[in-house]
């Protein structure tokens, strides 16, 4: 299949579908011309108030998190491996950081997911916030546990790097409640340890591909998908 062959996709099951079948597929426009859901989305599911669509979805299906340019992106726990394979490059959190290729601010962030965390949205006292092993911490129990609570702490482009070096992802996402029982607004993130749940896959990524030869898999892959793309899009979109 290529980006040529994807279906109007309409519900759920078509996009977990899709995403089983190419690999991955970013959310929004990629620079690639055909390679979004948004290229291939019912419009009667995009973002229409009072139907569900891609952003209800979004942790339905497969893996998802901002894994190209920064960008949210559809994913198989397989390809996720080999990403991460690419991304880390040989390193694990620790020598990163030793390295500088992460900034200080990650260790806290890292630190407080491996403790987890207690379930609920705007909690009402400090228990909220006390660790839970085995759960995920919603963004804001992370922030102020982390004490990164103001824009200068560089808090989101923190986030944004470690889902991108493959360290974390979104688990769910959680909403506030209207008067009538209904979920409204974009929805709070909870955020887990990638290793939490893939592990095992990319640990035999690893052990099977260096990052280099996982890069090529990714840059073959795209262009089978993608025939008409470029080579410096493609780098550019999986770099």
């Amino acid at each position: 299949m290529t980006v040529n062959d994807i279906p109007l996709i309409s519900t759920r099951e078509q996009l977990a579908e899709v995403v089983r079948e190419i690999g991955f597929l970013p959310f929004f426009a990629s620079g690639i011309k055909g390679f979004s859901l948004k290229d291939h989305i019912d419009p009667a599911v995009w973002f229409v108030d009072g139907v569900d669509g891609p952003w209800e979805w979004k942790t339905d299906v497969g893996v998802y998190g901002k894994l190209f340019r920064g960008k949210a992106v559809f994913m198989t726990p397989e390809w996720y491996a080999i990403l991460a394979c690419y991304r880390r490059d040989g390193y694990d959190f620790e020598g990163m950081y030793e390295d500088g290729l992460v900034p200080h601010g990650a260790v806290s962030i890292m630190a407080e997911l491996e403790k987890g965390a207690a379930p609920g949205i705007f909690p009402e006292d400090d228990l909220a916030l006390l660790p839970m092993p085995g759960m995920g911490v919603l963004s804001t129990d992370l922030r102020v546990r982390t004490g990164m609570t103001d824009k200068a702490s560089g808090f989101d482009n923190i986030i944004n790097l470690l889902q991108m070096k493959c360290f974390i992802l979104p688990t769910s996402f959680e909403y506030s409640i209207d008067r009538h029982g209904r979920p409204y607004g974009w929805g709070l993130a909870r955020y887990s340890l990638s290793d939490s749940k893939y592990k095992p896959l990319i640990d035999a990524a690893e052990a099977k591909y260096s990052p280099a030869e996982a890069k090529e898999l990714l840059i073959a892959h795209v262009s089978k998908l993608c025939p008409d793309a470029t080579g410096k899009q493609i780098e550019r979109l999986i770099k």
